[in-house]
């Protein structure tokens, strides 16, 4: 190229990237419509829009510098310049300082994908072939997702979550450590994610959406639009493995899993299954909300609706959906109640379900879960102090100043006999003492994303532990993800060994154990404030529901609300219509 041609060409790429900090603002503007309109709709859908919406970015400044270079080729030797701004004269002059600076910036980009490409060839080099029966395992995995190509399964010492690498010759890593640090169920449902990633090219997607991060690295909305398409690109990995497994909730404690583990801070040019917001995934998994249907395709079935409804109420067949007026006249005593359907993730009855109301007890669940995520010696011997024995517990001949017990037995009797010393003991033996606890407990919370929800002291005495039905029932989809906890909970009664002398616990729940129940996991709640609460997962009919009950006015009463929902919900045909009552 000539140096007239050179002369000639930098202010258009100068001008192509000035244009670009508008335009760009435009495309970002239409992608967040967009991603508006598709918030309930499928993760492929939003992801499909960011990568769009990255690929018009790409395309607008090229396409102006193309434009550009061929106008100006295109001038006659005669063209006289006609009178041009001064403004624009001046930002003429400093177009080749302008390129210069986005130059540096783009080799400075440049060598951070190197360093990246480097980084993952050393991980590649420096892995070691998982064993036969797990390699076995992913090959089974990719088979049934439908993958031809060849994947790899290796094992790396210092990694802390499982990655993907490559596109042409796809390798998946697993820390070593995880082979005897989780379930099997778990670890198929973390290979399953990585799988679905080789299935849909990721890595090589990644790849070009780094580049465009870094030919484009000046305009924030790159940088926004490409944090959104890698975590709608973990969505759709959590989908595709969950769709390969059968099972939504098996791909959901797997990311709960990896949860629990220390950040890593691994580079952008590996895909794992730490990426995105995890508990949105993991929530998006347990409770996923309905598809987004277009109102050209809703139009006709409600005009299909609105033309056939007074046939129906007018015909000698008309019908009443029994399981919907059932539900809406359903008398219950409780004034806070939600019922879940946990497979679909839809609220099925729902009674003041978001008001902000004491909890008691229930408040145990969170406790246990803080604990169990400190992954604490079961065995240690903890003391029973005098500061235990505080206001708002109850008498109790078991646990008294001086005695010691386990901290599974501590555990197993704060939530199966809801035992408020085992809970207060538990918190003030956590590792920090009473005030890392409550830190604990907060960052739990805002982990499971519960911003309606205050919890002040361990057991739940203090009327300032308050929660909503919706948030309590989020609360238990996460502690069901603790075999703990559902093991303990779903008990009738259990033996403990107190000061030498072995003592039977029962389940505050009496419904537990019961005939015609199954339930899966369980806590109950009383104060005065509160009055009496339970919240429960069960197996009613043909559905596993939890249950939230709250400020009933008895433990009878509370009781018989639940065997209601049970048999309304056992013999009601057809789907609810998600009454509130």
């Amino acid at each position: 190229m000539s140096p007239i041609a050179i002369e000639l060409a930098v202010p258009a790429l100068g001008w192509a990237l000035l244009h670009f900090v508008w335009q760009g603002l435009l495309v970002g503007a239409a992608a967040g419509v967009l991603l508006r309109f598709l918030r309930g709709a499928s993760p492929r859908w939003r992801y499909a829009v960011c990568a769009m919406a990255l690929f018009i970015c790409l395309c607008i400044p090229l396409t102006y510098l193309t434009w550009s270079l061929a106008q100006l080729g295109s001038l006659p030797s005669s063209f006289q310049a006609t009178e041009v701004p001064v403004w624009r004269l001046e930002l003429q002059a400093r177009m080749q300082a302008l390129v210069v600076a986005w130059s540096l910036g783009v080799g400075v980009m440049t060598a951070r994908l190197s360093l990246g490409l480097v980084w993952v060839s050393r991980l590649r080099r420096h892995s070691v072939f998982a064993p036969a029966i797990w390699q076995d395992r992913l090959d089974a995995l990719a088979l049934r997702m439908g993958l031809r190509r060849r994947v790899v399964l290796k094992l790396h010492a210092s990694l802390s979550g499982p990655v993907t690498l490559g596109f042409w010759r796809p390798i998946v890593l697993l820390p070593a450590a995880l082979l005897s640090g989780m379930p099997v169920a778990v670890l198929e449902a973390l290979l399953a994610h990585e799988l679905a990633h080789v299935q849909r090219w990721d890595y090589l997607v990644n790849l070009l959406q780094s580049l465009v991060e870094g030919l484009l690295f000046f305009h924030p909305v790159i940088w926004w639009l490409s944090r959104r398409m890698r975590i709608e690109r973990e969505q759709v990995a959590d989908e595709l493995g969950a769709l390969a497994l059968n099972d939504p909730g098996q791909m959901a404690l797997a990311l709960h899993e990896l949860s629990l583990q220390a950040t890593s801070g691994e580079p952008g040019l590996i895909l794992s299954a730490r990426g995105g917001l995890l508990f949105r995934r993991i929530e998006r998994l347990m409770a996923p909300p309905p598809e987004t249907a277009s109102w050209k395709l809703a139009l006709p079935a409600l005009l299909v609706a609105c033309v056939s409804l007074p046939m129906q109420a007018s015909g000698p067949h008309a019908t009443l959906d029994v399981s919907a007026a059932s539900l809406l006249q359903l008398p219950v005593n409780a004034r806070h109640v939600l019922v879940l359907d946990d497979a679909a993730g839809k609220v099925l009855m729902a009674k003041d379900a978001d008001a902000v109301v004491p909890i008691a007890s229930l408040t145990k669940l969170v406790t246990a879960m803080v604990v169990l995520d400190a992954r604490l010696d079961p065995d240690e011997k903890l003391r029973v102090a005098h500061e235990d024995m505080g206001s708002g517990m109850q008498d109790s001949a078991l646990l008294t100043a001086g005695s010691e017990v386990p901290r599974a037995t501590a555990l197993r009797m704060a939530l199966m006999s809801s035992e408020n010393r085992a809970a207060a003991v538990l918190a003030r033996t956590f590792p920090g003492g009473g005030d890392a606890f409550a830190q604990a407990v907060r960052a739990k919370i805002h982990s499971l994303g519960l911003t309606r929800t205050t919890i002040t002291d361990p057991i739940g005495a203090a009327p300032s532990n308050t929660s909503t039905a919706t948030e309590l029932a989020r609360i238990v989809a996460a502690a069901a993800q603790y075999p703990e906890i559902a093991e303990i909970t779903s008990n009738k009664r259990a033996e403990v060994a107190v000061n030498g002398l072995t003592h039977e616990l029962h389940n505050t729940n009496p419904l537990v154990g019961g005939k015609g129940w199954d339930i899966s996991l369980s806590k109950t709640g009383s104060s005065s404030e509160a009055g009496r609460c339970l919240t429960m997962r069960m197996r009613s009919g043909d559905k596993n529901v939890t249950v939230v009950l709250l400020h009933a006015d008895d433990s009878e009463q509370r009781s018989l609300d639940a065997a209601r929902i049970r048999d309304l919900l056992a013999h009601a045909g057809g789907p609810l219509l998600h009454p509130h009552f």
